[in-house]
């Protein structure tokens, strides 16, 4: 399997054994559509085995050589087919044919010349969750073809550079024998593009036809965040361009606030908001908190409207309080139901969720929270234009008294209790919910400060604490992981499991 180092300046030979001109470059072609989610889990599990099995989808095939033909007039650049190669190796090049094309070489869109556009590019190693820069690639034959199968990404490949091949090699060799280390060879099925430059400007051109996502769709949000970590904001932010909104704004939030900040600082503003309404209204607020005043009031202005006040209602409160770390995201019954009407709405709720009809339920849901209406209730969330739930806003007419009567699982009003799921599960179908819960034993005001609230939940052992108003109105939720957050320092936070973080 050579280097392309190895083939680079080599001599080209027609037919008669004459050299006519060097190596200067290879030329492959680049897939211009994205794969499915099937055949890239088969590309990411099947690895460079599939250079054989489907070669086409997965690693570019070389069709042309970029010759360097020297002249009375100079050097000259052109390009030379694949057809026209009968033999390619180390040792040089040997054309079928005595003609060359004399015509400057063109790149055409979905090519991708190898030298001049890969080396020492910054890629994306998907399963080593890392960045890496491009030293060397290396290449198969198979089937009267060379394909490109993998990056080398090792010093080894950096001093072939430097000093040529052969000395390199040998020095390359000697190192691993002594330190027992394997070439750094990163499969080609598993690299994905770094976009965008130190301004914002996209660098990588051709790579871009790659399409990545497939790609990227197999990490978990967690390691994306890693990798992220890695890059500059602009790269971060047109790395997280190249991600669902859904997926997006989970990666966002497994970053730390300060740089959740800078991502959103040079994001479009358009896709910043769409973001911020994906995530949870607690970090949306923690990531605004880390941008100016002018920039915060920008988003929210972008943001859907019933986004925009539940997270503006938490940027009201200082952000070491009980209220600067709750979530607005929690199920509340009223206090009339009962277990058969409350399990009979939650069903509801996750098959309008499947059926993209309406939100789903919040991704933390530790406990329900019982309530006594104290103000019309709130109507039933609607789908917005990103799939969020709407909440209402104050000022709704009355409802009817038929409507009273209809379960909402986001009542606003006076905590009286709290349910656990088992509880509800077990429950006797008629049983009032009132029979099935039990009382509040721990509560926090919004403007506690938010390492007693912390330490409250670790005392007590809670998966989460209820914050209610003075008037003992429910208005969030801090959970076990909002907890970790305040407890754990910095370092150890990306150590906990991905459903506590």
């Amino acid at each position: 399997m050579p280097a392309l180092t190895e083939l680079l300046d080599k001599p080209i030979r027609v037919p008669t054994g004459e050299a006519v001109a060097l190596l200067q470059d290879l030329v492959v072609r680049v897939p211009q559509s994205e794969q499915s989610p099937a055949a890239a889990a088969a590309v990411a599990s099947a690895g460079t085995a599939l250079a054989v099995a489907s070669p086409a989808e997965v690693y570019p095939p070389v069709i042309g050589l970029v010759a360097r033909l020297k002249s009375l007039r100079g050097a000259r650049l052109v390009f030379i087919p694949w057809d026209k190669v009968s033999q390619m190796d180390t040792n040089g090049v040997a054309l079928n044919s005595p003609a060359v094309n004399l015509r400057r070489f063109e790149q055409r869109e979905s090519e991708l010349v190898l030298k001049k556009e890969l080396f020492d590019r910054q890629v994306m190693d998907v399963e080593g969750r890392r960045v890496v820069r491009i030293n060397d690639l290396d290449l198969a034959y198979a089937d009267g073809l060379y394909r490109l199968v993998a990056v080398d990404v090792g010093p080894g490949a950096l001093l072939r550079r430097a000093v040529g091949p052969r000395l390199g090699e040998r020095v390359a060799s000697f190192v691993r024998r002594e330190t027992g280390a394997k070439t750094p060879l990163i499969d080609w099925a598993q690299v994905a593009p770094v976009h965008g430059g130190p301004e914002g400007i996209d660098t990588d051109g051709a790579l871009r036809l790659r399409v990545p996502r497939e790609r990227l769709a197999l990490m978990e949000p967690a390691d994306l965040a890693r990798v992220v970590e890695q890059l500059t904001p602009q790269q971060g932010a047109a790395l997280l361009d190249e991600l669902d909104e859904a997926t997006a704004a989970d990666t966002l939030e497994e970053l730390e606030d300060e740089q959740q900040g800078q991502l959103l600082r040079v994001m479009d503003p358009e896709r910043a908001a769409d973001l911020l309404e994906e995530m949870e209204p607690d970090e949306a607020t923690d990531a605004l908190q880390n941008v100016s005043a002018e920039e915060a009031a920008d988003l929210l202005k972008r943001m859907d409207r019933d986004d925009a006040e539940d997270v503006q209602e938490l940027l009201g409160y200082p952000e070491d309080s009980a209220g600067g770390i709750m979530t607005t995201e929690y199920v509340a019954v009223p206090e009339w139901a009962n277990a058969t009407e409350v399990r009979a709405a939650m069903r509801a709720q996750a098959q309008r969720a499947a059926s993209d009809t309406d939100d789903p339920l919040p991704d933390a849901l530790p406990e329900i929270y019982v309530v006594v209406e104290d103000e019309p209730p709130r109507r039933a969330p609607t789908l917005k234009r990103n799939g969020a739930r709407s909440r209402p806003s104050s000022g709704q007419p009355a409802p009817s008294t038929t409507e009273q009567r209809k379960l909402s699982l986001w009542t606003e009003g006076r905590l009286v209790g709290v349910v656990s799921l088992r509880d509800l599960l077990l429950a006797e179908p008629e049983a009032p919910i009132r029979a099935v819960m039990r009382p509040v034993e721990c509560m926090a005001h919004p403007l506690d400060n938010e390492r007693d609230v912390a330490r409250l939940i670790a005392d007590e052992d809670l998966v989460a604490l209820p914050i209610v108003d003075d008037a003992g109105k429910m208005l969030g939720i801090v959970t076990v992981d909002d907890a970790i957050d305040v407890i754990l320092p910095t370092a150890w936070k990306k150590r906990i499991p991905r459903r506590f973080h």
